[in-house]
């Protein structure tokens, strides 16, 4: 049976609704399954591939179930370090503790994203585990603003308007990832510019307080998605929350994942297929039609392909991109994300190139042998060259070598059973499961007297208005002998109907021009009706920007929000 399935989750709409699944009470029981599961596997990742060198850990074989007890304890030992640099809580870990993951951009997110980091803490505590949580600084420093709703007098007409501003908190960098953006890119003005507009003292007061953190944190980070990191770590630490921290950019430098990427090349063909086909059978299940959605197949070049079509599906003898990132850290062009390819050399062997680029060499010997594969792409690595996962290759990594369960948001949870499928294609096993947890949390805000309901009557009296004005007009008015003799005339016509469509035209046409005459006996009524109505859409046009889920957490009440969360996650 697929993995695959099509899904209809949604995000919660009402405000403080918190969508978790499956709910807390079960979730020590899935982190049960997924560790009896994760042990149950019985594959190597390629043949020739040992285990990563890690602490208390030498000397281990080749089967998968060692190179994850040696990529864990390599990668949670580096989580412990980099946390510890923070001044914050460092957990203990050892095995057979579980590892909770989670993970998202560094730049601040919505609080139906943070609710992740929540749950992992407590989950982690549930099950005498840790959690851990991933900064995708490889993305792309794209978008650099705060969004917030800014409310101030209408310049005629009387009232307020409310519209949504956009504050430019660092230039956008476009190509460039989150790594490798400095921690001095950041605005200074930019607390002044948010403070400035936003609509309730309590917002200020709550981004001020994470500004100070943020401009505390610029001096010791290594760039600015590292600071936003560490000032949101360092309020978690306020929060009660103690949960590990690293970026994909550290853990993609361990031993383990130059390992995981060298078993990647061996088997690229198998990888390239796995991934492609999984996208396929993906976009069959929820009918998309796009080839760039959810995200685009892997390329080959089309002029290196050869053999029959299954082998060219495969890519078998091409070159080929795989799902990884590559750059050269450092200088404002080399900087740009570029896509990984590869392609087969004389004897056996494999060029590594950044799209056109060529980057390096692996031989047929370092092929075989993933140790010396890996010491190659270690050689890339101090020369410059980064290679980095994308968004599936990062999930497919930690999920398989890392953690005990990834608890995603509810996009994350639909686009990873794309993973899901990889590693059933890929590795021939049933893969983990995962949780998704999602929460909506409207701003502490005022807001306008104008609910569906208002909406739907308004609507609903200028509908009777033009189609039944016989109804609502004044009972003096009523009387009248016009309004008495056109509206038994109207009675007549929608008795009699017409017998042919001409007729029936004829009488529509007759019936419109009788409620146009009936207007006329009261004009002001709806004239007030329409104009109530313009009130209430224009208010509910205000409630649906005071309301939007996605401002950053940043603009809330810090301990409101962790109050919220603690009862939604709660476990026992």
């Amino acid at each position: 049976m697929s993995p695959i399935e099509r899904r209809r989750w949604r995000v919660p709409r009402g405000d403080r609704q918190a969508l978790i699944l499956p709910e807390p009470a079960a979730l020590p029981a899935l982190v049960r399954r997924n560790q009896d599961l994760l042990a149950s596997y019985r594959f190597d990742l390629a043949p020739g591939v040992p285990a990563p060198p890690a602490p208390g850990a030498p000397g281990l074989g080749p089967g998968f179930r060692e190179f994850r007890a040696a990529a864990r304890a390599e990668v949670l030992d580096l989580a412990r370090r980099y946390t510890a640099r923070w001044g914050v809580t460092v957990p203990d870990w050892r095995e057979p503790m579980p590892i909770i993951l989670s993970g998202h951009q560094p730049r601040p997110f919505h609080p139906g994203v943070w609710i992740k980091n929540f749950l992992a803490g407590e989950l982690a505590s549930a099950v005498g585990g840790v959690a851990l949580n991933l900064n995708v600084d490889n993305d792309e420093a794209h978008v650099q603003v705060f969004r917030l709703p800014t409310r101030r007098a209408a310049d005629q007409g009387g009232g307020d308007e409310v519209r949504t501003v956009e504050i430019e908190f660092a230039p956008h960098a476009r190509g460039v990832p989150f790594e490798e953006q400095p921690a001095g890119a950041i605005r200074p003005e930019t607390v002044d510019d948010v403070l400035a507009l936003v609509p309730a003292p309590a917002l200020g007061d709550a981004f001020r307080d994470c500004w100070q953190r943020l401009a505390r944190a610029v001096p010791e980070a290594a760039s600015l998605g590292e600071a936003f990191v560490v000032a949101r770590r360092r309020l978690e630490e306020r929060l009660g929350l103690g949960n590990l921290e690293l970026p994909v950019s550290a853990f993609s430098d361990t031993s383990a994942f130059r390992l995981f990427v060298a078993a990647m090349l061996r088997r690229r063909e198998d990888f390239f297929a796995a991934y492609n086909g999984a996208l396929a059978e993906f976009r069959r299940v929820y009918r998309e039609r796009s080839p760039a959605q959810p995200v685009p197949d892997l390329a080959s070049d089309p002029s290196t392909h050869s053999g029959s079509p299954r082998a060219r599906s495969r890519g078998e003898g091409a070159r080929m991109e795989l799902p990884y990132w590559i750059w050269r850290a450092g200088g404002a062009g080399d900087a740009r994300r570029r896509r990984l390819w590869v392609e087969p050399t004389p004897g056996g062997g494999l060029a590594l190139a950044a799209e056109d680029e060529l980057v390096g060499r692996l031989s047929a010997e370092d092929l075989d042998d993933a140790s010396r594969g890996a010491e190659r792409l270690a050689e890339l690595r101090r020369s410059g060259w980064k290679i980095r996962p994308r968004a599936i290759s990062m999930t497919l990594f930690v999920r398989l070598a890392v953690g005990d369960v990834f608890i995603h948001g509810v996009g994350g949870a639909l686009y990873d059973q794309i993973t899901d499928a990889i590693i059933e294609r890929l590795f021939g096993v049933r893969p983990p499961e995962i949780i998704l947890a999602s929460a909506t949390v409207h701003l502490p805000l005022e807001t306008f007297p104008a609910t569906p309901a208002d909406l739907s009557a308004a609507q609903r009296a200028v509908r009777d208005w033009r189609c039944n004005p016989d109804r609502l007009l004044p009972e003096g008015v009523r009387r009248g002998g016009e309004a008495r003799a056109l509206t038994e005339e109207k009675k007549r016509l929608i008795a009699t109907r017409g017998a042919t469509r001409d007729e029936r035209r004829r009488v529509w046409q007759r019936i419109r021009e009788i409620n146009g005459r009936l207007l006329a006996l009261a004009p002001a009524q709806p004239d007030a009706a329409r104009e109530e109505l313009h009130r209430i859409q224009r208010y509910a046009r205000y409630n649906d920007i005071l309301t939007n889920r996605e401002y950053p957490f940043c603009l809330y009440p810090a301990e409101d929000l962790a109050a919220f969360y603690r009862g939604a996650v709660r476990i026992g």
